[in-house]
């Protein structure tokens, strides 16, 4: 979004996870709770709207591959599982 004198104001957050190169699920997991967690500890962050979370998933030696559903097929987006968010229009 761009303010009245032309510079840009990013809106939202990112949080950058290149600087750890190739790295396990379970740390890549351990790193977003961390993060989760300073956000509401540290930056007394409340709620979020529409968050997305994208990553390439790659072998050990960092070759990106396809993620494959249990059935056949690939898959390149996915919904959460996790239907009950405690935000105040969920039941609007």
């Amino acid at each position: 979004m761009r303010n009245g004198r032309g510079s840009f104001e990013p809106q939202g957050l990112t949080i950058s996870y290149k600087e750890l190169g190739t790295i396990s699920i379970d740390e890549f997991m351990h790193a977003v709770i961390e993060d989760v967690h300073a956000l509401k500890d540290l930056y007394n962050v409340q709620f979020v709207k529409a968050p997305r979370l994208r990553f390439f998933v790659t072998n050990e030696y960092g070759e990106i591959i396809p993620v494959r559903r249990p059935g056949g097929g690939t898959i390149f987006f996915m919904d959460t599982h996790h239907y009950r968010p405690a935000c105040r229009d969920y039941d609007l």
